[in-house]
């Protein structure tokens, strides 16, 4: 390069090539403002985060006292802690199989305004031996899940091979093909009521 071109830098540049350094600037611009609008509400913090929104105070009624309590606005209100979910609710634990596992549920009402009502979860319950020679759980709903495939749940005896969901309520089937480490297999099934 000639001494005249290396002066010129970063500015002598751009007068060469004008169209494209308009075009990298437009990009920059353009993937920060993409960025910041795909930032998650919250992120940025607010002139009011953390104190309480308080209406103007009340104007003197016609007699020309004033209240003495402030009223609150509407945001405040919108602002309430989210429901949670219900308590969980377990029905009758079912007679245990000849290895002295059963399949057992609970579920619980969710908050409105979801997708679903109720979240619930199946699980094979029986003394931690038995549970500890189990290999596989393979788990069977109908009607089929919405993708129609089986599940199946490996090395998680200790939470009793769970299967867990959610859904708008009334009652489905889960069974469960169980296969233990000394090749035995057995099947369990269970009706799920998800009612109030």
């Amino acid at each position: 390069m000639e001494d005249g071109q290396r002066r010129g830098g970063l500015m002598g540049w751009v007068r060469a090539q004008p169209f494209l350094a308009m075009a990298i600037i437009g990009f920059c611009v353009v993937a920060v403002v993409g960025l910041v609008v795909s930032l998650p509400r919250g992120v940025w913090p607010t002139r009011s985060a953390g104190r309480a929104h308080v209406a103007a105070p009340a104007p003197p009624d016609s007699t020309g006292t004033i209240p003495s309590r402030p009223r609150y606005s509407e945001d405040v209100v919108s602002r309430a802690a989210p429901e949670e979910p219900g308590p969980w609710v377990e029905p009758a634990v079912p007679p245990p199989s000849s290895r002295g596992v059963s399949l057992v549920y609970r579920y619980r009402t969710l908050p409105p305004g979801g997708e679903s009502r109720y979240e619930w979860i199946v699980q094979v319950r029986g003394p931690t031996s038995t549970l500890a020679s189990i290999d596989v759980v393979s788990w069977r709903m109908e009607p089929a899940a919405k993708n129609g495939a089986d599940f199946e749940s490996r090395d998680r005896a200790a939470d009793g091979f769970p299967l867990f969901g959610h859904g708008p309520g009334g009652w489905f089937g889960v069974s469960a093909t169980i296969r233990y480490r000394d090749g035995v297999e057995e099947s369990l099934a269970r009706r799920i009521e998800l009612s109030e």
